[in-house]
């Protein structure tokens, strides 16, 4: 996966307002060139914030493409403004 992808795909999850808990951590799915893309957070905030995997037409797959810990940072601040009560 080139950086340019990645660079999107982390930027769309600092907008993403739909987070789901699991046992890994927070995860949310965003839309970028035709895939749905997962980026997940570390379960109880240790490491980086990762792409986990897409799915589109080709399929699902799974990947590991971690985020720089600027990305991560901004990627925590929308995860934890979306799921504040």
């Amino acid at each position: 996966m080139d950086a340019t992808t990645t660079a999107a795909i982390f930027a769309a999850a600092t907008t993403a307002t739909s987070w789901q808990s699991s046992n890994l951590g927070l995860s949310t799915r965003v839309d970028h060139d035709g895939f749905t893309w997962t980026v997940q957070l570390p379960k109880e905030g240790h490491g980086k914030a990762y792409i986990s995997g897409s799915s589109g037409f080709a399929g699902d797959t799974s990947e590991y493409v971690e985020a720089t810990w600027r990305e991560t940072a901004e990627i925590v601040e929308a995860a934890m403004a979306a799921t504040r009560i």
